[in-house]
């Protein structure tokens, strides 16, 4: 609640709001809840994705809330859209759809949140607080979800992994350097680099860090 209120002060403005959802008593009960709120003002609803695009090509809101499943082009095309001549128009997917696949074309196409339509009050406004600040937010179902997922996914590649790259990420996630493990493993130094290029490349990382993220992940190291 504390994020909440710090936006409207450092804003000092009536944050503008384009509803879009094709269902009437979800959209008067969301605007509703808006409505409750200091500072925000609904600008227009939106009951498809036509709609929703003009609506924000005219009236260029500070955040939008859209729903997914829409007449016309749905949320992802519409965000699609507006991502092509927008980029500050925070858009806040609120979505009953909560498969990781939905979610991760969302994500991909440019939204700045996904929060489910079995929100409470609290997520709401953290959402709305947290987007507007230039954050991202995903209810904490997604959250769950998208862990599961990845974590899912890790041990599959941890799988495909040789003895000695399992032996070497698990070095290199405890903070080890390379001339360490090249000594305690009595390997030359350039044999370790080999090893851990080959591991970032099967793993799909980009430096120790990520590695480090995925030995954790998929119980390599604790």
């Amino acid at each position: 609640m504390a994020a909440y209120w710090h936006i409207l002060v450092v804003t000092m403005k009536t944050i503008r709001v384009v509803l879009a959802d094709d269902q009437l008593l979800i959209r008067a009960g969301i605007r509703a809840i808006i409505d409750t709120l200091p500072g925000y003002r609904v600008e227009a609803e939106c009951a498809d994705g036509h709609e929703t695009i003009a609506a924000i090509h005219e009236l260029q809101p500070d955040v939008v809330l859209l729903d997914i499943a829409m007449p016309g082009p749905s949320g992802i095309e519409v965000t699609r859209t507006i991502r092509q001549f927008d980029l500050d128009t925070r858009i806040l997917v609120l979505s009953s759809i909560d498969r990781q696949e939905i979610v991760e074309q969302a994500l991909a196409a440019g939204v700045n949140g996904y929060l489910l339509k079995d929100f409470v009050l609290e997520e709401l406004v953290q959402a709305l607080a947290t987007t507007l600040e230039g954050g991202s937010f995903l209810s904490p179902k997604i959250q769950a979800m998208t862990l599961r997922s990845e974590t899912e996914r890790d041990s599959g590649r941890s799988a495909r992994l040789t003895t000695r790259q399992t032996e070497i990420l698990r070095h290199l996630a405890s903070g080890r350097t390379t001339k360490e493990i090249a000594r305690e493993l009595g390997i030359s130094p350039k044999t370790v680099e080999f090893h851990r290029g080959r591991l970032m490349e099967k793993i799909g990382v980009r430096d120790v860090t990520g590695l480090t993220r995925f030995a954790l992940n998929t119980g390599i190291v604790c």
